[in-house]
């Protein structure tokens, strides 16, 4: 029996220093969590495609970039496609965090206010707790309920606010 992909979650962003982050899709299988890093060159490559594509069919200018702008926000819908083994091989920076290690996931809305002249920025908080370790995420938005939702699928009872 193969695993099975319960949900994908895009742009999980894993903080770093200085305002940084890594960039991760979060894969929600049956069996595992798989955090697949989104890196810079994968984002342009499909955006290259897009507008390689585009050009064969024919398309003009502004329908290519829609194209190519379409291509990078959708680009975490080709791990339906793609076995989770495969995902998670696909760079030496992607993880996975096993669901019988996991203890409690915590998923809310916060905002964050870099200055005061500027407004506040909304993002979900994401919390794992598991017996490999803690890690924490943000995900762009400010809606946390159908990652929440997505998440007490798989997981129930485990999942909080």
């Amino acid at each position: 029996m193969s695993e099975q992909i319960a949900a994908i979650i895009p742009t999980v962003r894993k903080p770093k220093s200085f305002g940084r982050s890594d960039t991760y899709t979060l894969i929600v299988t049956d069996s595992r969590m798989i955090f697949a890093e989104m890196t810079g060159d994968m984002t342009k490559e499909a955006a290259m495609e897009a507008q390689r594509r585009g050009k064969e069919e024919g398309k003009g200018f502004f329908s290519r970039w829609g194209d190519q702008i379409k291509a990078t926000m959708r680009f975490a819908d080709r791990y339906w496609e793609i076995p989770p083994d495969e995902a998670l091989a696909e760079n030496s920076k992607n993880f996975a965090i096993p669901h019988s290690s996991v203890k409690k996931i915590k998923v809310w809305s916060r905002e964050e206010f870099n200055r005061p002249d500027e407004p506040a920025r909304d993002f979900t908080e994401l919390k794992i707790e598991s017996s490999t370790g803690k890690y924490e995420f943000r995900v762009d938005g400010h809606n946390p309920k159908p990652i929440r939702e997505s998440l007490q699928k798989v997981f129930g009872g485990i999942v909080s606010k």
